[in-house]
């Protein structure tokens, strides 16, 4: 798989669900043995709404303009830390890129 870009839209991967669970979010796999239990991936308040924000139309150029404006961050290090939350997001196969 190509390394992901701004250009790139992405979704949730079907095989994921995301909850809210007291103050914290996680990413749970669906799956049908129990060795998927140490796949539980918490996200962080930043990363929580990053992934809220990955609905299969916005490209990662919106996601980041949004993480932008919510946490007055600095664009390169929106993008920095957006394209590194996508990669981990897609190495444990939470997100599906979709076509534009």
């Amino acid at each position: 798989m190509t390394e992901p870009t701004l250009d790139d839209v992405f979704s949730p991967s079907p095989r994921i669900v995301a909850r809210a669970v007291g103050g914290d979010f996680v990413l749970v796999p669906l799956a049908s043995h129990a060795a998927v239990i140490d796949s539980i991936y918490w996200l962080n308040e930043t990363a929580a709404f990053v992934w809220q924000q990955l609905d299969g139309v916005r490209d990662g150029h919106q996601v980041v303009a949004a993480v932008v404006a919510r946490f007055e961050v600095e664009p390169a290090q929106g993008e920095a830390d957006y394209l590194e939350l996508v990669v981990d997001l897609l190495s444990l196969e939470a997100l599906e890129r979709r076509a534009r």
